[in-house]
């Protein structure tokens, strides 16, 4: 399980540095940056985290960071 997370690690390190030679970095970097907006929610489904209200703004503050630097 170590090495096929190591691998899909390293193919997402890739795509994000091969669309940073295709593509604007203010496009590319949000969507990179998007990674604990995926991690939380697996977690909450897997590994059945509680969300507490801090964790809460926490995630909604990342989602709002993403957005507005996307604009």
């Amino acid at each position: 399980m170590i090495v096929v997370m190591g691998m899909v690690e390293a193919g997402a390190v890739a795509a994000v540095n091969y669309g940073l030679t295709i593509g604007d970095a203010i496009l590319i970097t949000p969507i990179a940056s998007a990674l604990s907006v995926v991690t939380i929610p697996l977690a909450i489904v897997f590994l059945k985290e509680r969300v507490t209200r801090v964790r809460g703004l926490g995630m909604f503050a990342a989602v709002a960071g993403i957005v507005i630097t996307a604009l």
